[in-house]
């Protein structure tokens, strides 16, 4: 809702953070008008969101400040660990390179592959352990060439899904806009108000069927360090508050098989009661 994000802009407002829930692009090109409009800086969230696109663009080459990714063990691709910073902004990407690295001036690749190779190094300022391994990126590279396999195995998975639902009392995960590509990191639905059980309880039988399933994600209203240090409470957020409650996460992962879709839609009419 670009309205709401207007109306929460204050002058200490610095930056507007989208998030690309579940691998939805978020309403990017409202959103970049907004914040053209009041001067702020845009930093996506996308990691959720690769392979996603906007308006035929994929995320991560928009007109944002910044996107960042992540390659995290249950992201599309993975390294294990980490991500990836994407940015026009070349002074921007030349602080984030040395803060990466505990605030060095040249990594040991630069050190030893300059035109006059040098042992020496400055520490510009203080910085983070954040570089990603050597190993991790191999890793990654090699993922990065089945992206678009691992998009339409999850893809055909959650189109199974929304055919199965069809008619039960739940809300399934929107669509990407025609022409336009949905990570489909996860999928994530919603009970109805017509549903006779609650979400905890729904949740509980679908363990008891030996189903794995998840809430993403319990809101930081409702979090002790949030709530406490700025008396946050679920008056303040009835929008998020109420999807909290109804939303469940279903497994969607390139191995699983038609049969393991057929086992999780089975079990999710029988939690419905």
């Amino acid at each position: 809702d670009v309205n709401a994000v207007e109306a929460a802009i204050t002058p200490r407002t610095k930056a507007v953070m989208p998030v690309h829930y579940g691998g939805l692009a978020a309403d990017m090109p409202a959103l970049l008008a907004l914040t053209r409009k009041h001067g702020l800086k845009v930093v996506e969230d996308a990691a959720h969101a690769l392979p996603t696109t906007c308006g035929g663009r994929l995320i991560g080459t928009l007109d944002s400040d910044v996107t960042v990714f992540s390659f995290y063990a249950n992201k599309t691709i993975t390294t294990g660990e980490g991500g990836m910073v994407v940015t026009r902004d070349a002074e921007l990407a030349k602080r984030i390179k040395t803060m990466r690295l505990h605030g060095m001036s040249r990594d040991a690749f630069d050190r030893f592959t300059a035109t006059v190779p040098s042992w020496y190094y400055e520490i510009v300022a203080p910085g983070f352990k954040y570089n990603l391994t050597d190993i991790a990126s191999a890793l990654g590279l090699q993922q990065l060439k089945r992206l678009g396999a691992f998009q339409k195995r999850r893809e055909q998975i959650a189109v199974q899904f929304n055919e199965a639902f069809a008619g039960l009392p739940v809300i399934t995960p929107p669509l990407a806009a025609s022409g336009d590509v949905h990570a489909w990191h996860l999928y994530v639905m919603r009970l109805g108000d017509a549903a006779t059980v609650d979400r905890d309880t729904f949740i509980e039988r679908l363990y008891a069927a030996g189903i794995g399933c998840s809430v993403h994600y319990i809101p930081l209203h409702l979090q002790p360090y949030w709530r406490d240090r700025y008396g946050l409470s679920p008056a303040g957020f009835p929008h998020s508050q109420k999807a909290y409650e109804r939303m469940v996460s279903l497994p969607l992962y390139t191995r699983m098989t038609d049969a393991d879709v057929s086992r999780v839609v089975a079990a999710v009419r029988a939690a419905l009661g």
